[in-house]
C-alpha cells in the first residue's frame, strides 16, 4: 500500500489544493484548515458562526491555490464574471495582523480566535456568498482543543491525544474533529460503483474530503479501513523516516457528500452519496443514522514530511468488529470523564 494523493485545505470548506509532499505537525498538514470563513458575531451571537460547506454547497465553487514559494493563497471563484480571484499571505506575517479585529470561533463546543483578514477578504467572500462574512485566520497559539462532542455526543470536553507515548498531545485548527482524515482507494471505487455509469468518471474521492488517500491496490477489501488502528508510513525518499498514523474513529459522514462541487448546489438525487452509502454503511454505533467513509486520524512526529509514493503498512488492527472508537479515544473520553467528576 502506498500514499496516492494528498490534499491540504487551507480555508476550511472550500475547494483544496493538492500536493506531492505535505509538512506534519501537532495540529494535521501544515497549512491545513487555517482560515475560516464566518458570519460576524452579533450582539445575539456573540461567537462568530463558521460557514460550511454541509449547509452551503456553493462553498465548493471557490478553488485555492498555494504560489511555488508557498508565500501566497489564491482563491478563485470558479463561475465569477466580476471579482474571480483574491490573493492572501499563506501565512500573514504577526506584525500585519496587531491591529487587526479577534473573533472568537466555536466549532463542535471547542474554541479559538480567529484574526479577521480586513475588508477587502470579507467583500470578496460577502459578494459571492450574498450575507455578511468574514475571512479569519487562526489566531492565538495556533491550535483548538479536539472536541469530545464529535467522538461521544454527550460529551462537552475536549479531548487529550497522542499518537503515542512519546508525542505531545495533538491538537487542530479549525478542521471538525481530528488532525487527519484518511481515506483508501478501494473504498473510493466501492463508492464510485453506487454511481450511475455516466457519472463514474467523476473525481469522487474530493467529495470525501480526505487530507491522506491510500492505494491499497487489490491488497484489501473497500472498506478495510474501518479496522485500522495503526499505521506506519515510511519515506520514499529517507528510508529512516518513519511517521506513526494513530487512527482515531469511523468517519461518520454530513450532507456535504451531496454537494454538486462544479455547478455549487445539491447535486442530482441518484449522485448523492450520502444517501448511495446510507443503505449499508451505517457502521457507527454511536451514531447509527449516518453513513461512514474513512477515518479520523493523527500523525507524528511533527516535522516529517509525506509524500506521494510512501509505502503504508497497518502494523495494527481493532480487534474483530470492534467499536467505532479507537482505544486511544476511549482513554480519552474515559479520562476526561473521571476529570468531570
Amino acid at each position: 500500500m502506498k500514499i496516492q494523493r494528498l490534499f491540504i485545505y487551507p480555508v476550511k470548506s472550500l475547494r483544496p489544493v493538492e500536493v506531492s509532499a505535505a509538512e506534519i505537525t501537532n495540529e494535521g498538514l501544515r497549512f491545513d484548515r487555517q482560515y475560516v470563513l464566518v458570519k460576524p458575531p452579533t450582539e445575539q451571537q456573540p461567537l462568530a458562526e463558521h460557514i460550511t460547506i454541509k449547509w452551503r454547497f456553493d462553498l465548493g465553487l471557490f478553488h485555492t491555490a498555494i504560489d511555488k514559494s508557498w508565500s501566497k493563497l489564491t482563491v478563485t471563484h470558479s463561475q465569477a464574471q466580476e471579482r474571480k480571484t483574491l490573493v492572501v499571505p499563506l501565512t500573514p506575517s504577526p506584525l500585519s495582523l496587531l491591529d487587526a479585529k479577534v473573533f472568537e470561533v466555536s466549532i463542535f463546543g471547542t474554541k479559538a480566535p480567529g484574526i479577521d483578514m480586513g475588508k477587502e477578504a470579507a467583500d470578496f467572500f460577502t459578494h459571492h456568498l450574498n450575507m455578511p462574512t468574514r475571512l479569519l485566520y487562526i489566531g492565538g497559539n495556533g491550535q483548538r482543543e479536539i472536541p469530545g462532542a464529535v467522538y461521544l455526543p454527550s460529551t462537552t470536553r475536549a479531548l487529550s491525544i497522542s499518537v503515542n507515548n512519546k508525542l505531545s498531545p495533538q491538537k487542530i485548527r479549525f478542521a471538525d474533529a481530528a488532525p487527519l482524515l484518511i481515506t483508501s482507494t478501494a473504498s473510493e471505487e466501492d463508492a464510485r460503483r453506487r454511481l450511475p455509469p455516466s457519472a463514474r468518471g467523476e473525481d469522487v474521492i474530493v467529495r470525501f474530503r480526505p487530507n491522506v488517500h491510500v492505494d491499497v491496490a487489490a491488497e484489501v477489501d473497500p472498506y478495510d479501513e474501518d479496522s485500522w488502528n495503526m499505521l506506519t508510513i515510511r519515506s520514499r525518499v529517507d528510508r529512516a523516516q518513519q511517521v506513526s498514523v494513530r487512527c482515531l474513529f469511523r468517519t461518520v459522514r454530513c450532507l456535504s457528500l451531496n454537494a454538486d462541487l462544479a455547478k455549487g448546489g445539491m447535486i442530482s438525487t441518484n449522485r448523492q452519496l450520502y444517501g448511495l452509502l446510507a443503505k449499508d454503511r451505517r457502521t457507527n454505533e454511536l451514531f447509527p443514522h449516518k453513513p461512514v467513509f474513512g477515518q479520523y486520524a493523527c500523525a507524528g512526529p511533527s516535522g516529517a514530511v509525506l509524500r506521494v509514493g510512501d509505502e503504508v503498512e497497518v502494523t495494527e488492527r481493532v480487534n474483530g468488529s470492534g467499536s467505532s472508537m479507537s482505544p486511544a479515544v476511549q482513554e480519552a473520553l474515559a479520562v476526561e470523564e473521571y476529570a468531570a467528576r
